[in-house]
């Protein structure tokens, strides 16, 4: 939240963040990954870090 947010344009830096961060990682699985054939994501923060648990549809 720290990185999206900025006085004079409002919350346009956030949008930008999430794009960079996120939409291009789980458009990226979702087209060519694990997330091809479908599944669940959880996304967490640990150490400042965004991580990705990413599970396919797959029965194991």
């Amino acid at each position: 939240a720290r990185n999206g947010y900025d006085e004079k344009m409002g919350a346009r830096p956030m949008a930008r963040l999430i794009q960079e961060k996120i939409k291009r990682r789980l458009a990226e699985e979702l087209l060519f990954g694990t997330l091809a054939d479908g599944g669940r994501v959880e996304i967490d923060v640990v150490d400042n870090e965004l991580t990705f648990d990413m599970q396919d549809n797959k029965v194991h």
